[in-house]
């Protein structure tokens, strides 16, 4: 296995009570990690960030950013007038991907006695059917 030397994420000491409700904001998604099963023939041991998950909570959406030029030559943004909702529902099983570099480092902090992890809409590669 390579080794990719040290990278700092975004764990946290928050904790949150199971009775408490989590209502994320814009297109934030909460997600219970699961275990990723690279072949069910060969056994491979992963001990990299999560690469698959549950859908606990959804934001309901966002209003995308606008520019007025291309990379390197933008001046100003602002936001969209056009409401864009979140297409990912909660129950939905998602891949985030980022297996080549051990998995993504995303904010993680504990509902309960559950580890979450804290994404957005656009850090979801595919929703399992």
């Amino acid at each position: 296995m390579t080794d990719y030397g040290v990278r700092v994420g975004n764990e946290t000491l928050a904790q949150v009570s199971s009775a408490e409700t989590v209502r994320p904001l814009r297109d934030q998604i909460v997600l219970e990690p699961m275990d990723w099963e690279p072949s069910k023939i060969i056994a491979v041991a992963y001990r990299g960030k999560p690469l698959r998950g549950k859908v606990l909570a959804v934001g309901p959406g966002c209003y995308p950013k606008r520019y007025n030029g291309p990379k390197g030559k933008r001046s100003k943004s602002w936001d969209s007038k056009h409401f864009v909702p979140c297409e990912v529902k909660v129950g939905d099983i998602v891949e985030l991907g980022g297996l080549e570099i051990g998995g993504y480092l995303h904010t993680r902090f504990r509902w309960g006695d559950k580890d979450c992890v804290m994404i957005r809409e656009a850090d979801v590669a595919g929703v399992v059917q």
